[in-house]
C-alpha cells in the first residue's frame, strides 16, 4: 500500500488550486466514491459518506502527499444518475463534468467507479467518451465486489469489460481488496 504523508480537502474547482496532476474519481451516484477515496487514503471520514444520494454537489479536490511519490490531488466528482435531483441539476452536473474532463491539462486519469452489480449506461459511456477525447487515461473500478460471489463477481466483471471495452479492477472499499491495484494504476498515470 502506498505510504501517504498527509491527505487533505484542499477545495473546490473554484479555489485558486496549486497546479499538480489530478486523478478525478467518477461515476453514478451511491457507487461508492467517497468510501473509496477514503480507503485509498486509509481515512474513515476525509470525504463525507452518505447514504443519502447526491450529496456531492461540487468538484472537490483532495491534495495528497506521497511519502515516495510527487502530490496530487485526487478530484471527487458530482455523482450523477440520481432520480431525486432536480433535472436542471442533473444537467449542470454534466456541463460541468464535460468541461472539466475536456478543458483540464492536468487530468491524469479518470477513475470511472460502477457498481459490480450494474450495468454500463450511457452516463459512463459519456465519461468514457470523454476520457478517450483527453489526454488522461480512464480505468474502470467494479466498487461493492463483496456484495457478490466469486463466481457472479467474475461473470460481472466480464460484462463490464465486454460493454466498456476496459478490464475492471475488482474493489470493495468496506474490505479493502483492490486498492493496490487501483495505486498502481494512479502511479503509472502520475509517470
Amino acid at each position: 500500500m502506498l505510504k501517504i504523508r498527509d491527505a487533505r480537502y484542499a477545495g473546490t474547482i473554484q479555489s485558486g488550486l496549486e497546479a499538480l496532476p489530478e486523478i478525478a474519481v467518477a461515476g453514478r451516484s451511491n457507487v461508492g466514491k467517497s468510501s473509496l477515496i477514503n480507503a485509498l487514503l486509509s481515512r474513515k471520514n476525509l470525504v463525507q459518506t452518505s447514504k443519502q444520494p447526491g450529496k456531492t454537489r461540487n468538484i472537490n479536490y483532495f491534495r495528497v502527499d506521497p511519502v515516495e511519490a510527487p502530490p496530487f490531488y485526487l478530484v471527487d466528482m458530482p455523482g450523477y444518475g440520481y432520480a431525486k435531483v432536480v433535472r436542471t441539476m442533473q444537467d449542470e452536473w454534466g456541463k460541468l463534468a464535460r468541461h472539466y474532463f475536456t478543458d483540464n491539462q492536468g487530468l491524469k486519469l479518470i477513475l470511472l467507479l460502477v457498481d459490480i452489480r450494474r450495468d454500463i449506461r450511457d452516463e459512463e459511456r459519456m465519461i468514457l467518451d470523454l476520457a478517450r477525447g483527453s489526454q488522461a487515461k480512464a480505468a474502470l473500478v467494479a466498487t461493492k465486489a463483496d456484495k457478490v460471489g466469486a463466481s457472479e463477481r467474475a461473470r460481472c466483471l466480464k460484462a463490464l469489460e465486454a460493454a466498456a471495452g476496459l478490464k475492471p479492477m475488482a474493489s470493495s472499499a468496506e474490505k479493502r481488496w483492490g486498492l493496490e491495484e487501483i495505486w498502481g494504476g494512479i502511479l503509472d498515470s502520475l509517470g
